[in-house]
């Protein structure tokens, strides 16, 4: 969230053949009068799993779906002035780029079930998101486990409330919400019905681009300068032989274009385009460590053209962008789509992945004055239910917003989520270093710090951030600046001191918890 003001091939068809009541399904001459026998030796010849227990997850077959539903503003969803999200002064919206769009991926393993929802916006309130669980009806589907986050594009309509035409004035429309949540609701359970036999690949693959002012492709605005220096994709593959989705997580504001008046789905659109039509299915782009400040404003960029192909000058060498262009936005795009493309492509198939699926209660207090203000005058977009009040020690005298934190595990992947705009040093942790600030801050000292990547035991990490709400900035407690330092910006910009201690602790819990 950048405010202006002070004020995120072919996996083997699991059937179990011939396995009728009464069957020795394991062979060993045991019969429990099951479909499955229990007991776990020797190995399972009569099931299509091979494995030694029938009633074992790796016995059962893995499902995926995909879907997308346009998003997009128009005359007849959002009648009102359309109030762009992400910086203020607000800007009017003069136009529409590209679509925006929700994209959706469901898995189903036996009962275990789960449904990721990407949202071109810049946030998405706990209380939509829990207005959309409630209303869903797809037969068999866990609601908690439905986890919808936003890409945090800057250029989509205010959704939050905050980007009105003055501080006091809410920049959502109604109708246009009622809209998106119809629209998201349908998704989800048109996409549930679509569930086929999928095989999965997984990958996580370097970014380290040496002709760069900036390797890693992305920026940190606010010390100690930390970037998370990969990305992750995952590939569900149906069993003729056709993607039915990709999933990549990259770790970047999607502000290439902050400044335009355009309605754009920035950088992420150009990503899903170009996986799109490079291997077909559906692409679901989800944001990671993006809080801090890493963003792609001011990075060269290698640029790609319309076809996708490296753009050279005279002398046939490869040229790069820096300023705010569209060019720049789809060569970001695209560049990245390629690098997720590449390492899928060299990955082999998972073997017998196993889904497991945890979602918690996530407290987050709301401690800032600021924000207790926008809530009270009901400028941002929340519903009181959705505050917790009776546990003040925690919570102090408003309450915390009643967040969820969701945990995925799947083969070498590892998914958590966050309800917030996350540090670079949340994800991947740091070490102690000092800065010389000058006269007359000087030397602020940076405490090393554990993050929560060495708690994932995964090799392939993703973290999907500002999922299920929109707190703004996680700050490392240890980091807050006051109201002046030139670093000072994010501490606006936050529930409370606390918050992120709060996150990155009960994210090491859940995740060493399996």
């Amino acid at each position: 969230m950048r405010f202006y003001f002070r004020l995120l091939l072919l996996l083997p068809l699991l059937f179990v053949v011939g396995c009728a009541a009464g069957d020795d399904d394991d062979d060993n001459g045991q019969d429990n009068q099951t479909d499955d026998d229990d007991d776990a030796s020797p190995a399972d010849d009569d099931a299509g799993d091979d494995t030694p227990d029938d009633d074992t997850p790796d016995g059962e077959p893995l499902y995926a779906a995909a879907g997308t539903a346009v998003l997009t503003p128009t005359a007849a969803n959002h009648p009102e002035t359309i109030y762009l999200g992400g910086i203020i002064p607000s800007r009017i919206g003069t136009g529409v780029h590209d679509d925006l769009t929700a994209t959706a991926l469901a898995l189903k393993q036996g009962d275990r079930t789960l449904m990721l929802v990407s949202l071109d916006f810049l946030g998405f309130s706990r209380s939509r998101t829990r207005e959309i669980q409630e209303r869903v009806t797809a037969e068999g589907l866990a609601k908690e486990n439905i986890l919808i986050a936003s890409t945090h594009t800057h250029e989509g309509p205010d959704t939050l409330g905050v980007f009105g035409p003055n501080v006091f004035t809410s920049g959502v429309s109604p109708e246009y919400m009622a809209f998106v949540q119809d629209a998201i609701v349908a998704l989800i359970d048109d996409t549930w019905e679509k569930l086929e036999p999928v095989t999965m690949t997984a990958a996580t693959t370097t970014i380290d681009d040496p002709l760069s002012n900036y390797p890693t492709l992305m920026a940190d605005f606010r010390e100690p300068q930390l970037t998370v220096g990969w990305l992750s994709a995952a590939q569900f593959i149906g069993l003729d032989g056709i993607p039915v989705a990709t999933l990549v997580n990259w770790h970047a504001h999607p502000e290439v274009m902050i400044e335009s008046t355009l309605v754009s789905a920035d950088f992420p659109g150009y990503l899903r385009q170009r996986v799109r039509d490079r291997v077909g299915g559906e692409c679901v782009y989800i944001s990671g460590a993006l809080g801090g400040l890493a963003t792609p404003t001011g990075v060269d960029v290698p640029a790609r053209d319309e076809n996708g192909d490296p753009v050279l000058d005279e002398d046939q060498q490869p040229v790069y962008l820096q300023e705010g262009t569209w060019d720049k936005a789809r060569s970001l795009g695209f560049v990245l789509a390629d690098l997720a493309l590449g390492a899928l492509e060299t990955a082999s198939p998972v073997e017998s992945p196993v889904l497991e699926v945890q979602v918690e209660q996530l407290l987050s207090p709301v401690k800032s004055l600021l924000f207790i203000m926008g809530f009270l005058i009901h400028l941002l977009e929340f519903d009181a239910q959705d505050v917790v009040k009776d546990q003040p020690d925690i919570c102090g005298w408003f309450g915390c917003v009643d967040d969820r934190l969701g945990m995925v595990r799947l083969g070498p992947l590892a998914l958590i989520t966050s309800p917030g705009e996350t540090f670079p040093e949340t994800l991947i942790g740091r070490e102690a270093s000092d800065y010389d600030y000058g006269d007359p801050w000087g030397v602020f000292h940076f405490p090393a710090m554990t993050g929560i990547l060495s708690s994932m035991n995964a090799e392939v990490p993703m973290l999907m951030s500002v999922c299920g709400n929109e707190v703004a900035y996680l700050i490392p407690e240890s980091d807050y600046h006051p109201y002046g330092h030139p670093d000072h910006y994010e501490e606006d910009l936050c529930f409370g001191r606390q918050n992120e201690e709060i996150y990155r602790q009960a994210a090491i819990k859940l995740l060493e918890s399996k």
